[in-house]
């Protein structure tokens, strides 16, 4: 779509870590041959200029961190003559004048009861989510789900709310299976079937019930397949109980973090099954990400996730230890379902491309600079 010269689109692209970071950059990445006629422009730290440069008509540096007073003053300034400014997080620069789009991931921080309570989300989270939804010309979630808990829980605008479902890589695909059991085996020495569940150590993510769930299954079966573990952080530096340790450190699970996404391609293609366990999501992208790799999901009746997954998934109760067995068993056990769920969850998957969610934001973006005339 062609926009008139002059329109200058800011997206602030500082944060380049975790799911956000791909976010950004897969953004970026489709924004731009999509906006003819408008200057992309792209905020970011110093040491982050070459990543972006390939993907942005100009690049500004800036050395403000996240969640911070200055940042609240450095934006506006930085970007005082742009049409949009696009913050992919909600610490979004509220002093800025002019047309400002925001994209809210989840309401985690609001919505689960070990998050609410806290200082952090009492004093910063809930209130910059509620200027954020007051101030934003429009709202960007990945979900229906998150729209909904944006209207309930933050009383925002049901009519700024664009619903751009987050998208899957095309480093995400099928593999033949014994390809990519053996690379994992080369790369990581883990043999024979495994579970594989990308994910993190706190506590919205669900992860001791499924260390439960499977434990169970080991002491009633020796031949349970290896849980493999795809970690943000290496859980030897992770703050953990002595439950929790003792159950991540059992011989029949794997914890791997750092992976490149190449490499967890070939970990989801190899794998017998993808979990996704969590109590709370705004999207869960590794269910997409599994699905595209042609292995079937094993996910949580939770959150977004039955709207994300639909029938492409398996699904059980995320606070039975034993309904979450149950689910493992079923599909462990069961070349017919495996294989039933691995082709829904390919048709799945291809609605959640990089090139559709590209063409939803430009098409958001479009609508908000013709509004400005």
């Amino acid at each position: 779509m062609h926009l008139k010269d002059g329109h200058e689109i800011v997206v602030d692209a500082r944060w380049l870590r975790t799911g956000i970071g791909r976010y950004i950059l897969t953004l970026l990445q489709e924004l731009k041959p999509r906006l003819s006629g408008a200057t992309l422009t792209g905020i970011t730290a110093p040491e982050h200029v070459k990543t972006i440069e390939p993907y942005c008509d100009r690049v500004l540096r800036v050395s403000c961190d996240i969640y911070t007073v200055r940042e609240q003053f450095s934006l506006p300034r930085i970007a005082r003559h742009a049409s949009v400014f696009c913050s992919p997080h909600y610490n979004t620069p509220l002093l800025r004048r002019g047309s400002l789009v925001v994209t809210v991931h989840d309401l985690t921080h609001l919505l689960f009861d070990a998050y609410k309570t806290r200082i952090t989300s009492r004093l910063y989270a809930a209130p910059m989510l509620r200027m954020a939804c007051a101030r934003a010309t429009r709202i960007v979630t990945p979900s229906n789900y998150t729209k909904q808990m944006m209207v309930e829980h933050l009383n925002a605008d049901p009519d700024k709310i664009s619903v751009i479902p987050a998208s899957v890589d095309s480093v995400f695909q099928p593999q033949d299976r014994e390809s990519a059991a053996e690379i994992v085996r080369l790369s990581y020495g883990i043999s024979g079937p495994y579970i594989l569940c990308v994910t993190a150590t706190v506590p919205h993510k669900n992860l001791r019930r499924l260390l439960m769930a499977h434990q169970q299954l080991c002491n009633q079966n020796r031949d349970t397949p290896t849980l493999v573990l795809v970690l943000r952080e290496d859980p030897a530096s992770s703050t953990m109980d002595e439950q929790m340790r003792s159950l991540i450190t059992r011989p029949q699970v794997r914890c791997l973090s750092g992976i490149p996404d190449a490499s967890l391609a070939s970990l989801y293609a190899g794998a017998l099954m993808t979990v996704m366990p969590s109590l709370e999501e705004g999207f869960g992208l590794p269910v997409v990400e599994s699905m595209a790799c042609g292995t079937p999901v094993a996910c949580a009746h939770a959150a977004s996730l039955p709207e994300v997954a639909g029938d492409a998934a398996i699904f059980f109760a995320p606070d039975s230890v034993d309904d979450m067995s149950s689910a493992l068993i079923r599909l462990t056990h069961s070349t017919e379902l495996r294989r039933q769920l691995s082709a829904r969850g390919l048709k799945r998957a291809a609605m959640y491309s990089t090139s559709r969610a590209g063409e939803a934001y430009a098409s958001m973006l479009s609508t908000v600079i013709r509004a400005q005339s």
